[in-house]
C-alpha cells in the first residue's frame, strides 16, 4: 500500500507538472521568441500574444516587433500577424516541424544616416553569431520550417535628404526547408535565416524607390546619397 501512494503521488505530481505547463505554453513560447529573437538580433524582440492549440496543430502569434540597434530610435521591424501550422507528429520529438508559417501585415522602418542605416546594422548583428548562440550547445528543440511566406508587407524609408518618409510595398517571400539540411536549426538559427532575406528584400526595394526619386532633377543628389548611404558604397542596382 504504501509503493501504491508514492506511485499515486507520483503520478499526480507528473500530471500537475503537464497541466501548468500546458496552461502555460502561450506564454513560455513568447518568453522564447522573445529570448531567442533578442539574441539573433542583438536588439530587443517582444511579443504581444501567443496562442498555442495543440489539438488543432496550430498556433497564431499576433505583433512581434524587432527594436532598433542602437543610435536608432523605434522598431526596424513589425509583424502583425503570424499564422502557424505544425507537424502534430513531431511535437513529441526532438525536432519540432513546422508546416506553414505565414507572416501578414508586416512593416519594416529604414532610417538613413550619413554612415548607413538601422538595418544595414542589424544584417551585421545577424551575420555576426552572438555569443548567445553558445549557449544552445546543440541541445534542446530544434525547428524545421517546410515553407515560410511573408506577404502584404510594407516598408517606409526616412532620410535626411528627404522632406517626408517615402513608403512602398515588398514583394512576396516564400523561403522553404529552413533548418533541414543541419537536421533542425535552433530558435536563434531560425530568426537569423528568416529575417535576413526580409532585410534584403526591404533595402533592395528602398534602392528601388530612391532610383524612381533620381528621375526627378531637384531629388537626383538626395537620391545619390541614399544610395550610397543604402549599398554603403558607390553601387546602384543593376
Amino acid at each position: 500500500m504504501k509503493k501504491l501512494a508514492i506511485i499515486i503521488a507520483l503520478v499526480a505530481a507528473i500530471a500537475g507538472a503537464v497541466v501548468y505547463v500546458s496552461s502555460n505554453l502561450d506564454s513560455i513560447v513568447a518568453g522564447l521568441i522573445e529570448e531567442h529573437g533578442s539574441a539573433a538580433t542583438r536588439t530587443p524582440v517582444n511579443v504581444s500574444g501567443v496562442s498555442i492549440k495543440l489539438a488543432e496543430a496550430s498556433a497564431a502569434i499576433s505583433r512581434l516587433s524587432v527594436g532598433n540597434p542602437e543610435g536608432f530610435a523605434g522598431n526596424a521591424i513589425e509583424m502583425e500577424e503570424f499564422a502557424i501550422t505544425l507537424d502534430a507528429g513531431s511535437l513529441t520529438s526532438d525536432v519540432i516541424v513546422i508546416e506553414e508559417l505565414l507572416v501578414k501585415g508586416a512593416r519594416l522602418n529604414i532610417l538613413q544616416q550619413v554612415n548607413g542605416n538601422n538595418l544595414q546594422e542589424l544584417m551585421g548583428n545577424l551575420d555576426d553569431p552572438a555569443p548567445a548562440d553558445e549557449e544552445d550547445g546543440g541541445e534542446g528543440k530544434k525547428i524545421i520550417i517546410n515553407r515560410f511566406t511573408l506577404e502584404g508587407a510594407s516598408a517606409s524609408l526616412s532620410a535626411p535628404e528627404f522632406d517626408e518618409t517615402r513608403e512602398f510595398t515588398l514583394s512576396t517571400i516564400t523561403l522553404r526547408d529552413i533548418g533541414r539540411s543541419s537536421g533542425g536549426a535552433t530558435g536563434t538559427e531560425v530568426a537569423r535565416q528568416v529575417l535576413e532575406p526580409v532585410i534584403e528584400e526591404a533595402l533592395e526595394s528602398a534602392a528601388v524607390q530612391a532610383m524612381k526619386e533620381k528621375a526627378s532633377d531637384a531629388l537626383e543628389d538626395a537620391a545619390d546619397s541614399v544610395l550610397k548611404g543604402i549599398f554603403g558604397s558607390d553601387e546602384e542596382p543593376e
